[in-house]
């Protein structure tokens, strides 16, 4: 038994096995390989279907601000039309004013009392006259407290005048129109 080398023996399955080894190991090389290749291509093919994704979320974000923007116009036409028609409204509403106040003016103004001018102002009134007594331009302010409509009746002024052969005394008053809606109802 001494005789026996077994070295050639050895050395065949050590190749055999090297070879195996080397197989194995490309065969390992290659899944790995195409492995990597198949996660590369899902992940190349989420990366495409993200942008694909962003790119429809950018169309619609693009539409929606075009919709919003319309919608931000439609509502400063609408404010502009409400302003439009409050300023009609109020416009209807004190249309009637004036003929209404030269109406009950002359139940107002009592014998003895001369008007030189009225002004209407928003709904303030100034009268500038001329009175013969100050009893008559209180006269005057009680019946203009009892009207319903008109308030707040002052005397800003009143003096006497020089001029003659009369004398008169002038004054300057100034009353409210009790409410906006007063003027086109009665």
């Amino acid at each position: 038994m001494s005789n026996i080398n077994l070295l050639p023996w050895r050395d065949a399955v050590r190749a055999g096995q090297k070879k195996q080894f080397l197989i194995w190991l490309t065969l390992a090389c290659v899944v790995t390989v195409a492995v990597m290749l198949a996660v590369n291509s899902w992940v190349h093919q989420q990366i495409a279907r993200q942008q694909e994704r962003n790119q429809l979320l950018q169309t619609e974000t693009a539409r929606l601000d075009l919709v919003l923007g319309e919608i931000r116009h439609i509502k400063t036409q609408r404010a502009q039309l409400l302003e439009r028609m409050l300023l009609i409204e109020s416009f209807q509403q004190r249309r009637n004013l004036s003929v209404r106040l030269f109406n009950q003016l002359p139940e107002l103004v009592p014998p003895g009392v001369y008007l030189s001018s009225v002004n209407v102002a928003g709904s303030s009134i100034d009268v500038v006259g001329k009175t013969e007594a100050y009893t008559r331009v209180a006269s005057m302010i009680r019946q203009i407290e009892d009207s319903g409509w008109l308030t707040e009746p002052r005397v800003s002024s009143i003096f006497a005048s020089d001029t003659r052969p009369i004398a008169l005394s002038q004054f300057s008053m100034l009353f409210r129109i009790a409410d906006a809606t007063a003027g086109g109802t009665r």
